[in-house]
């Protein structure tokens, strides 16, 4: 009977998903993939989402919620299909190997689901996107990221009391109490290369730089102008130098 019983919830509970991945822009709440850590935790269990975004003039995150230091839940919004596919395979942006005619539009992602949360990303993009990946080594061009101003002119510290916040103002992009990780992924994600951190920079930085609608579609595509992005970090006293290294890419294939 007990045998039974878990057999069928089992399955209710694989049903409910199945419903929400076929009809996840009907089945959830917009406030659902709301890209904050604290309102993730609270979002119903057993969701599992893939969808064309609902968000399209927002600016593309994704979150995380842990448990025990291991990854429970998973909220992306207004993502590339290169950025999802990197949440999915858990690499860096650019070492995702796109093949021709993959999806250009953005999409939304959740999983709420209790187990390996990446796993079923990927098992979702699968059969919803009819993609997936294989890994294997390959030489890949990058850039060493170093301090050529150490006064780093454009990058305030931040204070310990200051919450982290991006804001939008008069063509500037304004950023608070940001890890300076967090530049280092944006500028991988932009200029679709993976960047190698020399800095040795550990704290939270305030910092700005100007943003438009062209500038964010560059930033969701891996397509922002290298020399202009010098320029960019130059100012902060930031420089960026090429180099070749050999590691792990995630190729990606269709489904067979």
């Amino acid at each position: 009977m007990k045998k039974i019983l878990m057999i069928t919830v089992g399955v209710v509970i694989l049903a409910a998903v199945v419903v929400v991945m076929a009809e996840g822009h009907h089945a959830v709440k917009n406030a659902y993939f709301e890209p904050d850590t604290d309102k993730l935790r609270q979002v119903p269990a057993n969701l599992l989402v893939i969808q064309p975004t609902r968000f399209p003039h927002t600016h593309g995150k994704i979150r995380h919620y842990h448990e025990n230091e291991n990854l429970a839940r998973t909220v992306g919004r207004n993502v590339s299909f290169q950025a999802m596919m990197a949440e999915a395979y858990d690499c860096d942006f650019a070492q995702v190997i796109l093949p021709p005619g993959t999806p250009q539009d953005n999409f939304d992602f959740l999983v709420t689901m209790r187990g390996h949360v990446r796993e079923q990303l990927r098992t979702a993009i699968q059969k919803q996107l009819g993609y997936t990946a294989h890994r294997e080594t390959r030489s890949m061009d990058a850039l060493i990221l170093k301090v050529n101003d150490p006064s780093l002119p454009g990058l305030m510290v931040s204070a310990d009391s200051e919450s982290n916040d991006v804001n939008y103002k008069n063509g500037q992009l304004n950023f608070t109490h940001k890890p300076f990780d967090y530049i280092v992924d944006g500028l991988s994600q932009g200029l679709d290369k993976l960047i190698l951190d020399q800095t040795g920079l550990t704290n939270c930085y305030d910092f700005s730089l100007a943003w438009n609608s062209d500038t964010e579609k560059a930033m969701q595509h891996g397509s922002f102008d290298l020399d202009r992005t010098k320029k960019v970090i130059a100012d902060w006293g930031l420089g960026l130098q090429p180099t070749n290294i050999s590691m792990n890419a995630y190729v990606v294939e269709k489904a067979r």
